[in-house]
């Protein structure tokens, strides 16, 4: 007997109207189809293809908010497209949030971290989030472009072309938590003898973000500075605190470097972040360095760059 109602009150929760599947069945299925990998656009009368939901690196990839807010104002509204109907005044907003991690568990695959834990980037400190980008660096009169690619669930690898040199890095996000908003990475940076650099240099690193309370964000390096012939040179220690607004995130970041038998240094990095296109795959960020320890003279210097991620969508969609 008690088995029977066991049965019963399974089957009856499996088809509770409510629950994030059978909502998708309903809202979803007819375009991303009953297993999220999405139907063709004849088939389903659409522009473009729909998305594939079920694919690991784009139901992980963004925060839980964008997902919220893309169901809820529709594609559309995030300049995607209009394929894409918005939910939000047919539907309640736990109705809306059940779906959208029923969509996000169609990844199947454990182990991605979460887009909740892709922090706004600072100017400093090394992202410990893997992704796919690419960034435009200006600092002072230096020009510095960035490209780097996520391999697989938590691999990252970088290249990146200075006037006086190239640079290589390879990144592994070790650990996150989605209960504590944080993250930890290892990564090691190296730098041939090319251009003005006259001997192999490399810097392995340890890099963090937290999000505690969901009120401000930290993010920081820790890294020790090694030399051809040399050997450790130096150990850095970057930190930086912000919180995003909506589309602006204002930061200050603190970079400290203890080289071997050599000034210290100590410069601030306050810094305005900034989201450009509605779906937040390019973004921007102003700000200033300001030595405050270290040898003379010490002059301040404008930073910004520019960014894309190019894993979320193509550089002109999103607007």
């Amino acid at each position: 007997m008690n088995s029977a109602l066991l049965l019963a009150f399974a089957t009856l929760a499996q088809a509770a109207p409510d629950s994030g599947a059978v909502l998708y069945q309903s809202w979803c299925k007819p375009c991303h189809g009953a297993d999220g990998r999405g139907i063709s656009s004849t088939a389903a009368r659409l522009q473009v293809p729909a998305a594939n939901l079920a694919e690991c690196k784009t139901s992980t990839a963004e925060p839980e908010a964008r997902w919220i807010g893309i169901v809820t104002r529709g594609a559309a509204e995030y300049g995607l497209s209009l394929d894409m109907p918005a939910f939000g005044d047919a539907t309640t907003a736990d109705q809306i949030r059940m779906v959208v991690r029923y969509i996000r568990s169609l990844c199947g695959e454990p182990g991605w971290p979460p887009g909740d834990l892709n922090f706004p980037r600072p100017f400093l400190v090394e992202k410990a989030f893997p992704e796919n980008e690419w960034v435009l660096t200006e600092e002072g009169r230096s020009q510095t472009l960035l490209y780097e690619h996520r391999l697989g669930k938590r691999f990252q690898m970088e290249a990146e072309a200075r006037s006086d040199g190239v640079t290589t890095v390879l990144k592994y996000n070790f650990w996150y938590s989605l209960e504590r908003r944080a993250l930890a990475t290892l990564g090691i940076e190296a730098t041939p003898p090319l251009g003005r650099a006259a001997r192999w240099a490399v810097e392995p690193f340890l890099a963090f973000g937290a999000n505690p309370g969901r009120s401000l964000v930290v993010q920081g390096q820790i890294t020790s500075a090694w030399e051809e012939t040399q050997g450790v040179t130096a150990f850095s220690y970057r930190l930086g605190v912000g919180k995003q607004v909506g589309r602006v995130a204002p930061m200050l970041e603190a970079g400290w470097t203890v080289p071997r038998g050599r000034e210290r240094t100590l410069s601030l990095y306050p810094q305005l972040w900034v989201q450009l296109s509605r779906l937040g795959h390019v973004a921007a960020s102003l700000g200033a360095e300001l030595p405050t320890v270290g040898p003379e003279p010490r002059h301040p210097r404008l930073i910004a760059f520019a960014l894309w991620d190019f894993g979320d969508a193509p550089l002109l969609r999103g607007w």
